[in-house]
C-alpha cells in the first residue's frame, strides 16, 4: 500500500463515521417532529383501509474499548450496549473454543477432515461451523456457551442459530467473553485457548468475514498485527454489523467491540468504520 493510500483511509473512515452519526440524528429528528407535522396537515393521511408501514429500525451504535487488565478506556455511548442481537460470524470464536476443548476439532484444526480452523475463522466458513455443530450437537454447544456466559446461549432454533437464529449476545457480553478469553479465565483447557488465539492470527494478512482483506501485517502503525473478527447479519427488518478484535501497542493489549444495527441495507463495514474512528480518537491506532 503506498503512502497516499494510507493517508486517504482515515479521511474516508472519518467521513463515513460522520455519515453514520448524521443518519442517526436524522432518524431522531423524524421521530421527534412527525407528530407536529401531522397536526399541521403537512403529512398526508393514509387512504382508508391502508395500514401504515412500520418505521425502519433506527441506527444504533455501541463501541467498547478496554485493556486485558480489565480497565475500560472507552464506551460510546455511555449507555445502550446491553441490547442482545445476533452474533453472526463473531460466534465462531466461541464455537472454535468449544470444539477444541471437546476434541471435536482435531489437533490439525480440522473437523472430520476438510478446512483447517485458521482458514475457517479467517473466511467465516459456514460449512465448517455447521459441521462442527453437527459433530458436537447443538445442545452440547449450548452447554459450552452457558459456561462461557455467551449471551443467551440459546441454540434451540437449529440451523445457523448464530446467523439470525435464537442465539443472541450484547456488546457488553461480547467484551466480557473476550476479556475472559485473553485472560485465560474461561472454563476450558489452556490448549484450547492457545489454539483459538493462534488461529485468529492468519499469516501475512488479516481477513474479515467472507474473506475481505481489511489490513495487511505491518500496515498498522507500530505494535503487532491486530486480531480481527467481523460479522454481518440481516434478520427480519434489521441489519447487524460487528467487529471485535485486539490491538497490541508496546506491552499493552487492547480489546474492542464495535456493533452497529439499523435498517436493511446498512453498510457491511459499518462496525469497522466506527471501530477505526473510535480507536483513532482513543489514540491506540
Amino acid at each position: 500500500m503506498n503512502a497516499s493510500n494510507e493517508r486517504a483511509v482515515p479521511v474516508r473512515a472519518h467521513r463515513s463515521a460522520n455519515i453514520l452519526v448524521r443518519a442517526a440524528l436524522a432518524a431522531l429528528c423524524v421521530a421527534a417532529f412527525a407528530p407536529p407535522l401531522a397536526a399541521q396537515g403537512l403529512v398526508r393521511p393514509l387512504p382508508p383501509g391502508v395500514s401504515p408501514q412500520p418505521p425502519p429500525p433506527p441506527i444504533q451504535v455501541c463501541f467498547l474499548l478496554a485493556d486485558t487488565d480489565g480497565i475500560e478506556l472507552r464506551r460510546q455511548p455511555a449507555n445502550g450496549c446491553d441490547r442482545r442481537v445476533s452474533p453472526g460470524a463473531t460466534y465462531e470464536i466461541a464455537a472454535a473454543l468449544a470444539g477444541l476443548d471437546a476434541s471435536v476439532v482435531r489437533n490439525s484444526g480440522r473437523v472430520s477432515g476438510g478446512e483447517r480452523l485458521d482458514q475457517a475463522l479467517a473466511y467465516s466458513s459456514s460449512g465448517y461451523f455447521r459441521d462442527l455443530d453437527r459433530e458436537m450437537g447443538s445442545a452440547r454447544m449450548g452447554e459450552y456457551l452457558s459456561r462461557f456466559n455467551y449471551g443467551n446461549a440459546d441454540t434451540r432454533s437449529g440451523g445457523e442459530y448464530w446467523n439470525g437464529g435464537s442465539l443472541q449476545i450484547s456488546p457488553n457480553e461480547q467484551m466480557r467473553f473476550l476479556q475472559r478469553l485473553f485472560d485465560n479465565q474461561l472454563p476450558v483447557s489452556r490448549q484450547a485457548v492457545a489454539g483459538v488465539r493462534e488461529s485468529l492470527q492468519p499469516q501475512g494478512f488479516i481477513v474479515a468475514s467472507r474473506g475481505r482483506v481489511i489490513a495487511r501485517s505491518g500496515s498498522m502503525s507500530g505494535g503487532e498485527p491486530p486480531m480481527v473478527k467481523t460479522g454481518e447479519v440481516d434478520t427480519g427488518a434489521e441489519s447487524v454489523r460487528w467487529q471485535v478484535g485486539t490491538l497490541t501497542r508496546g506491552s499493552r493489549t487492547f480489546i474492542y467491540v464495535s456493533c452497529v444495527t439499523g435498517p436493511l441495507g446498512l453498510a457491511q463495514n459499518a462496525a469497522a468504520i466506527v471501530a477505526d474512528h473510535e480507536l483513532r480518537n482513543a489514540g491506540v491506532q
